[in-house]
């Protein structure tokens, strides 16, 4: 509502998530005997009033969640307060209660929308299938995981059913090169699908989880990274958990391993043992010790900052985790622009340059410091007075 009271939208449901938004409208038109026959202009009207009118109210309410003035109230009539959130990224979802297989099809090719910074393609579907969605993806981060994937590959994939593609991420998790312009997935990927939700309605005797992205990791220093971040629900760390998600298999079980390592040398030598990678758009950082909290924060943002600007992207997570229990202490995010600076450029000098590979079994070794030279840590003081042995 606005401040007088009047009603400017109406959300069917809204999930929040940190800085995270769904904003779902659901339609009960079915598709009408005219339109299964084929008659296009009937075929049309039902998707217009079923998809385009649902798709044009979430983008309505997105817009009116971003907008300061507007208030929002619940169906009790509480207002709910989200003056302190800066949304980063909304999800319109448009939910339809009849089920045909051609939803994938005439939403790809009739729909209309807009795509923001923030405001995301549309995700359309019917509601047999947002209940699949969501018994298979039942954590806040993986079901966000799918939906941020879902919605940047909107234009490139191209699938029978909504189904296949998400059994296609179960199995191998949804990425790839930015090369691909369109990728059109085989019916054949949901076979394992459909045993595993048989087994979990019906009772037959199959996995109810197949063998994919929700067994791999399970037991493993990454698995309970991903639900620490869940438990947290804290907006610095959440985009470090989406990245994970997004990693290859093998780096994952690399970046397991470090883990390990570096838990392993903080505790037999109490220094700050620390893991690095960069990626296209953005990169990750990881610190273990268990320095005072103000002073582990300061290190980390220096140190995450330093290999922003190597990397030259816009987009940099850290976190800091325990040595002893491998719990996440604290996180950061940095968000803005790659810009030219003379004071990262002399930093960089005496910084540590990537190997480009994860190696636990050799150190790589940075430049001989002087004393007097500013401390490699990024601190801006000068090496003897900071952490020169």
């Amino acid at each position: 509502t606005n401040a007088n009271g009047d009603i400017l939208g109406e959300i069917d449901v809204l999930v929040m998530f940190a800085d995270r938004a769904i904003v779902v409208q659901a339609k009960s038109k079915k598709l009408t005997i005219t339109s299964r026959k084929g008659n296009d202009q009937s075929l049309q009207d039902d998707f217009k009033k079923a998809v385009q009118d649902a798709y044009d109210q979430a983008y309505s309410c997105s817009n009116l969640l971003l907008n300061a003035d507007s208030i929002l109230i619940d169906e009790q009539g509480s207002q709910i307060d989200v003056s302190n959130i800066l949304f980063k990224e909304i999800y319109p979802i448009c939910i339809v209660s009849d089920h045909y297989p051609a939803l994938f099809f005439q939403s790809r090719n009739f729909l209309k929308y807009k795509v923001t910074d923030i405001i995301k393609s549309p995700f359309v579907m019917d509601v047999f299938c947002l209940d699949v969605l969501t018994e298979m993806l039942k954590t806040p981060l993986y079901f966000l995981s799918y939906l941020q994937r879902r919605t940047d590959y909107a234009e490139k994939l191209l699938a029978s059913h909504e189904l296949t593609i998400l059994a296609y991420h179960l199995k191998n998790n949804l990425w790839f090169d930015s090369d691909f312009s369109m990728i059109h997935f085989h019916d054949d990927f949901n076979a394992e699908l459909d045993l595993a939700m048989l087994s979990r309605r019906d009772g037959l005797n199959a996995k109810d989880t197949f063998e994919g992205i929700l067994t791999k990791y399970i037991g493993t220093n990454i698995d309970d990274m991903i639900k620490q971040v869940e438990r947290r629900n804290d907006s610095r760390i959440i985009d470090f958990g989406l990245q994970l998600l997004k990693l290859s298999e093998n780096t994952i079980f690399e970046i397991n391993e470090a883990i390990e390592e570096l838990c392993r040398r903080s505790s037999h030598d109490g220094k700050n043992h620390d893991l690095t990678m960069g990626f296209d758009n953005d990169g990750l950082t990881i610190h273990c010790n268990n320095d005072e909290l103000s002073e582990a924060s300061r290190i980390l943002k220096s140190h995450a900052e330093l290999r922003k600007y190597y990397c030259k992207v816009p987009e940099w997570h850290g976190i800091c985790i325990d040595p002893q229990t491998k719990k996440i202490r604290f996180g950061i995010n940095l968000n803005h622009e790659w810009q030219f600076s003379e004071k990262m450029e002399n930093k960089l000098s005496t910084m540590a340059k990537p190997s480009g590979q994860i190696n636990l079994k050799t150190k790589v070794k940075p430049p001989k410091v002087g004393v007097n030279d500013d401390c490699p840590c990024g601190s801006g003081k000068k090496y003897k007075k900071c952490c020169r042995p």
